[in-house]
């Protein structure tokens, strides 16, 4: 392989320990990739460690938000809170070394405050087969500033040009700000969702060809139907029970949602 094949065209690969950000993981991914530090090049590659039953609704958020980048999307099972470290641990280190050595990424960034990924970056530095960037380790280890969190022995010992602290307050505030500017969206797929549905029981996936009819390329017009279900109930459903909408069986799953005059009315 040449080395500088494609160099030019090739990004960051972002891996991220999805687990170990805790409930911060969309604010700091989101604030991360809109916010990126010139340490490295800007990402071109997006890869989330999550656990296996999450990995589809993981795809679905990154997909819908992050549409210029490629985006991997890797399950960890649960089967004990050791091995399950161990095996996203694990998984991080060879995917980042294996992209990097196959030229898929120019530059690994790693998103995590576990300080065991420290072998990683030596791997990276004594791996005869990766170039220096601009005579520097082609990583970045992307830390937050969690209080009590492991990043506090990274930031004491890691080289400083190779390390980026994000900040969980403006990380959240700002994802706070991004949700409220995205809610003009869902009012407007609800709004279509009344026009389309008639009036009486239906289920989320029979909204899905309204979506798919209005917003084509839209990540939940093609969404599998747990995922797209979940966005639905989160994100359009409190919109139009907003209007007058129904759920006929509360507390009961599967969730059976009615369409109610009231909701049409809300059109004019």
């Amino acid at each position: 392989m040449d080395e500088h094949q494609g160099e030019s065209s090739r990004g960051s690969g972002l891996y991220v320990d999805v687990e170990n950000l805790q409930s911060h993981g969309q604010a700091v991914i989101q604030s991360l990739v809109e916010h990126w530090p010139d340490k490295a090049p800007a990402p071109s590659r997006l890869t989330l460690y999550v656990r296996a039953n999450q990995v589809e609704l993981w795809r679905l958020w990154a997909a819908s938000r992050f549409s210029d980048l490629e985006v991997v999307v890797k399950g960890t099972q649960h089967f004990s809170m050791t091995s399950t470290k161990n095996s996203a641990d694990i998984a991080i280190a060879t995917n980042a070394m294996a992209d990097l050595i196959a030229g898929r990424v120019a530059h690994v960034a790693l998103l995590s405050d576990d300080s065991d990924f420290i072998s990683l970056y030596g791997a990276v530095r004594d791996e005869p087969e990766i170039p220096l960037s601009d005579g520097k380790v082609p990583f970045l280890w992307i830390v937050t500033d969690r209080e009590g969190s492991l990043s506090t022995t990274v930031k004491q010992f890691f080289p400083y040009d190779e390390l980026h602290v994000v900040s969980i307050e403006c990380a959240d505030a700002q994802s706070a700000v991004a949700s409220e500017s995205s809610e003009s969206d869902w009012s407007e797929m609800a709004k279509a969702v009344v026009e389309d549905i008639p009036v009486g029981p239906f289920k989320s996936t029979d909204c899905q060809p309204v979506i798919k009819a209005n917003w084509p390329n839209h990540s939940i017009a093609s969404a599998g139907g747990p995922a797209f279900g979940s966005e639905f109930k989160n994100n359009i459903w409190p919109v139009l029970e907003s209007w007058g909408g129904k759920i006929r069986n509360p507390g009961n799953n599967p969730v059976q949602y009615e369409m109610t005059t009231e909701a049409k009315n809300t059109l004019g």
